[in-house]
């Protein structure tokens, strides 16, 4: 299990180059750890659609709906409710992530799941049109 969800993760991070609009990264802290909170939120609920649509558009251009769906219900589902969530770090990455050009928030969560205790969640946030947008998460 745990192989298969660093195999997701490692998919779901290889995105297209980032736009050239700017973060700064002291000003957009919160507003990155409201939109992580927020992206996790539509996951947790099973809101995939919802999900899917608010990612970030190199997102949509690495991994089609239908397959984001099928990740998260084969991955995140079997994980049962989250029990608790503690946000642990944030990095921010102006200039790229993993080999891919653009502006990077990573941010680290010691997570509770029903069924899996003492995980660390990480959401990858990507800067674009102004605002945070998801670009990966794995349990």
């Amino acid at each position: 299990m745990k192989r298969l969800l660093l195999l997701a993760g490692v998919f779901l991070l290889a995105l297209a180059p980032a736009s050239k609009a700017r973060a700064d990264a002291e000003q957009e802290v919160d507003s990155a750890l409201n939109a992580s909170l927020k992206w996790v939120g539509q996951i947790d609920s099973g809101a995939y659609d919802d999900c899917y649509m608010s990612g970030s558009n190199a997102f949509h251009e690495k991994v089609p709906q239908d397959q984001w769906d099928n990740i998260l219900k084969a991955l995140r589902t079997p994980l049962g409710a989250v029990t608790s969530r503690k946000q642990i770090s944030h990095i921010f990455k102006p200039n790229g992530f993993e080999g891919t050009a653009g502006e990077f928030m990573v941010i680290t969560y010691d997570t509770e799941f029903k069924k899996l205790p003492n995980a660390t969640e990480v959401v990858v946030l990507r800067w674009e049109g102004g605002k945070w947008r998801g670009a990966g998460s794995r349990p």
